[in-house]
């Protein structure tokens, strides 16, 4: 007896087998089926160029497919190398920075170079730099040596009470923290700084060229880390009791 079955194959699958006009029916009622699913057009087989009027040249629409995939790739490791380079730039500038914060003379040496245009600013490729502090009398305004007073709780108030730092894009520039720069500065990154349990908070404040130099979406790896050398810093030069 022969060991296979002399039903039909559709009978043998069962009564779920779609017939032809049933998948081209599906295909009709679904034509982005194919769009979505580039797994499934991997496994078809092409028509050739030589079919008749009538049929859609699938090789065709598969090769146009990759091309685009391709192009789409290509698109995404350019924006990742040029993310990466930036990246790179940035690093190296505030590791160079750090070490001119390190390499400062005296207090008045460190104030000058955070504060003035081109110091700190210049070397970052930012358009100002401020270095501010909260007052414990009340009194608002231009600080000794550049350093820019606010008012008690100012940080909190710019920052948002509790946190760390700000960027933000598309802003106008204050002239409490960048005086006559403030009209240039389009962005900004601000981080809070804590000098000493015995001392008020303080602010690093760098506003940008364009709008869209600092944005909320950046890391801010290397702003806190420039946070804390300039802290360090303040605490050497004033002999203040370190954080704990």
């Amino acid at each position: 007896m022969s060991q296979y079955s002399d039903q039909p194959e559709a009978e043998l699958i069962g009564a779920s087998t779609l017939n032809v006009d049933e998948v081209k029916t599906y295909l009709r009622q679904h034509p982005e089926l194919l769009a979505n699913d580039p797994d499934l057009i991997e496994t078809l087989v092409p028509p050739s160029q030589s079919t008749g009027r009538n049929v859609l040249d699938m090789q065709h629409f598969m090769i146009a497919r990759l091309q685009h995939q391709i192009r789409t790739l290509r698109e995404i490791q350019a924006e990742l190398i040029e993310a990466s380079s930036l990246n790179s730039l940035a690093r190296d500038q505030v590791h160079q920075v750090a070490l001119t914060l390190l390499d400062t003379k005296s207090f008045e040496h460190l104030i000058e170079f955070v504060t003035d245009e081109n110091g700190l600013a210049r070397m970052l490729g930012v358009r100002a730099a401020a270095l501010c502090i909260e007052t414990t009398n009340g009194v608002a305004g231009i600080g000794i040596r550049g350093v820019r007073v606010l008012e008690a709780d100012g940080v909190d108030r710019i920052l948002g009470e509790g946190c760390t730092h700000r960027l933000a894009g598309h802003v106008t520039g204050s002239r409490s923290l960048y005086g006559h720069l403030a009209e240039e500065v389009q962005s900004e990154a601000l981080v809070r700084l804590d000098f000493s349990p015995a001392t008020p908070p303080g602010l690093l404040a760098l506003g940008g060229f364009g709008q869209d130099q600092f944005h909320p979406d950046q890391g801010t790896d290397l702003l806190e880390f420039l946070a804390r050398i300039v802290e360090r810093c303040v605490r050497q030069w004033l002999d203040l009791p370190p954080q704990r």
